[in-house]
């Protein structure tokens, strides 16, 4: 049976209320934390008592305290609630997108740390800008048709194209622009671009392909034995596993060395012994360890929302690379020369389904220090799942050279990446060297797991760090404070473990 390698993508919408200011007590203590270029990212401390029905009325009004701190004379008419959630002691995340006229500035957003009416603190990224429009020439339609004629591709789209009308900073002023998604497997290199299309003219103003090209670790391919969870249907056994608490279930396909249809793994005997089936084997088992591990960080999948992981093997000829789309797992075989087949590698799965959960709670942009964030959260994640050791892609890395990897975490340098900001590399290759300065904050995960001698609550702190505490345009200094954040919520600000992370940090030159 065939399935075409298409999910439907589904856009939420922006929750639109408007809410009646209050004006609390004056702050009792304050602090505003800014990076190396003097920007206000995080204002902590006791800023004060709001009111509000909701914690989505509260966090507006939370904002009225901290205007003059960020740049903003009043919330009301600057921003819009986008979600809102409690963590574990019962603290208020509330997160807010900037607008102008309504539509929301790409990647400014705010989140309002709130108990009981208490502004423990605020997150976030604001901007005084001028709109260029307030409304577009261009149709979300004809704006997607520019996005995928630009790209260079003229094959079957994974998905259709969507679009979102959004403004996008550019200097002090704010462009109106389409956000479109565009998405192919298909093709030699495939692609899951996000294109911004000036709604006014029609250019395209940046494009960003978020696919990452990297890999991990590996069994099952290795030729070792795996318990795997499988459905029975009409005498034949499918890599289908319904055995956990999710509304949805994993999923393993065969591409068959094609690039856009998946077909079904099929077992007369439940004993998955073919060598066609091994890459099949370790995609899917490796799906349910990651999940097993969000779930024990209290999260349902990679979108909090039980859906389905779907993974895709075998995917075109001798591929070196494994990818999250935006909606799926793909694996390559490999040549046999760069990497073997990339499915056989638990810290590869672990790494590319993180992608998956940061797009859903942070979001962070896959350019320059939040890019470099993005793929160091995966391998710090990765890392932990794996746990054997503190290297990157070293089980289906060159298999005719022992004892090499992708990257370390404990020694960056090994594999051509900076360990502290005094090396950090200024490029405009890899989307900013997301993949080379992620070595920064890796190196920071691994001083502190290793200085608190758990890299288990060291995932954590970095998972509730991305959760409550990390906003799309984070950098470096915005993750040391969301991280500090987020451990101080956990264990609390007295901790050894946050003394240990603040060193931590600072000894990679984030401060």
């Amino acid at each position: 049976m065939n399935k075409k390698l298409i999910v439907t993508f589904v856009m939420s919408s922006l929750v639109a209320t408007a809410f009646a200011g209050f004006a609390g007590a004056a702050p009792l203590d304050k602090q505003a934390i800014k990076d190396e270029k003097g920007k206000v990212h995080n204002v902590q401390g006791k800023l004060g008592k709001v009111a509000g029905a909701t914690a989505e009325e509260r966090a507006l009004n939370g904002l009225d305290l901290v205007g003059q701190d960020f740049g903003f004379a009043k919330a009301k008419g600057n921003f819009k609630v986008k979600a809102s959630h409690n963590d574990e002691n019962g603290l208020a995340h509330t997160k807010l997108d900037q607008v102008i006229n309504g539509i929301k500035v790409l990647d400014h957003q705010m989140i309002v740390h709130e108990l009981k009416g208490d502004v423990q603190g605020v997150t976030g990224d604001f901007a005084a800008l001028t709109p260029n429009a307030t409304s577009a020439a261009l149709t979300g339609l004809q704006a997607a048709d520019k996005a995928v004629a630009s790209t260079g591709f003229t094959g079957q789209l994974s998905r259709p194209a969507t679009s979102e009308l959004t403004y996008v900073a550019q200097g002090n002023q704010a462009v109106l622009a389409y956000k479109v998604n565009v998405a192919y497997n298909a093709a030699a290199e495939p692609a899951n671009w996000q294109i911004l299309v000036d709604a006014v003219n029609g250019t395209v103003i940046s494009s960003i392909n978020t696919i990452d090209h990297v890999a991990g670790t590996g069994t099952g391919v290795l030729g070792d034995t795996k318990t795997i969870q499988t459905t029975l249907k009409s005498g034949s056994y499918y890599l289908e596993d319904h055995s956990k608490s999710m509304t949805g279930d994993i999923e393993t396909y065969d591409m068959k060395n094609g690039t856009t249809s998946g077909y079904y793994y099929t077992d007369a005997d439940n004993k998955w012994t073919a060598t066609t089936h091994r890459a099949g084997v370790d995609a899917h088992y490796y799906a349910g360890i990651v999940f097993d591990y969000y779930k024990g960080l209290g999260r349902n999948s990679y979108d909090n929302a039980g859906s389905s992981i779907y993974s895709y093997t075998h995917y075109s000829t001798n591929y070196n690379n494994a990818y999250w789309d935006g909606a799926e797992m793909v694996y390559g075989d490999g040549d046999g020369v760069q990497f073997r087949s990339l499915s056989g590698a638990k810290d590869v799965v672990a790494h590319e389904l993180t992608h998956a959960v940061t797009e859903t709670t942070s979001a962070l942009v896959y350019s320059n220090q939040s890019g470099a964030l993005n793929e160091s959260w995966s391998d710090a994640q990765a890392s932990v799942v794996d746990g054997d050791d503190w290297n990157i892609g070293e089980d289906v890395y060159t298999p005719g050279t022992a004892g090499d990897a992708l990257r370390s975490m404990s020694n960056p340098a090994l594999y051509g990446q900076p360990a502290t900001m005094s090396a950090y590399v200024n490029t405009t290759s890899d989307n900013g060297g997301v993949h080379t300065n992620s070595g920064i904050p890796n190196k920071a995960f691994y001083n502190f797991a290793t200085a608190i001698g758990s890299r288990t609550i060291a995932g954590k702190v970095w998972y509730v760090a991305s959760r409550d505490y990390m906003t799309s345009s984070t950098n470096f200094s915005g993750a040391r404070a969301a991280t500090l954040s987020a451990v101080g919520a956990l264990y609390g600000t007295t901790s050894t473990y946050y003394t240990s992370l603040k060193t931590a940090w600072s000894n990679v030159g984030v401060n």
